[in-house]
């Protein structure tokens, strides 16, 4: 059964490549650029994992986990951001949808993410 992934970044080139690369991996893929857009498409779309980016325009990728937890209970969320800095909060960090992986732009390649995303929905 092939998995559904939302990808969720405000680049168009990491979302693309990213997109591209879990196809590869025969995950059914989607993207959207904003929180916005996202929480509006898993309103008529389901989706087994979302690759969030943390730094968008409008709601911020940690709110908009927090917001789709509540909705999607389901739902499992990788991080993936440009900020080395960043760590989990603790109320996410204890969450057993969130990965505690976090995956730092740009990656070598996408197998490391690969292996976490099938690890998650296994």
């Amino acid at each position: 059964m092939s998995h559904s992934i939302l990808v969720l970044d405000d680049d168009i080139h990491v979302r693309e490549s990213l997109a591209i690369s879990l196809e590869d991996e025969d995950f059914e893929v989607y993207e959207v650029e904003s929180s916005e857009e996202a929480l509006s498409f898993l309103e008529t779309q389901q989706v087994d994992l979302v690759v969030v980016d943390l730094r968008l325009p409008g709601m911020n990728g940690t709110d908009f986990i927090k917001e789709a937890r509540q909705k999607w209970p389901e739902l499992k969320f990788i991080i993936y951001t440009g900020s080395p800095e960043f760590s989990i909060p603790i109320d996410l960090a204890e969450v057993p949808c969130v990965s505690n992986s976090i995956f730092l732009k740009p990656l070598p390649t996408c197998d490391v993410m690969v292996s976490e995303i099938r690890r998650m929905l296994g």
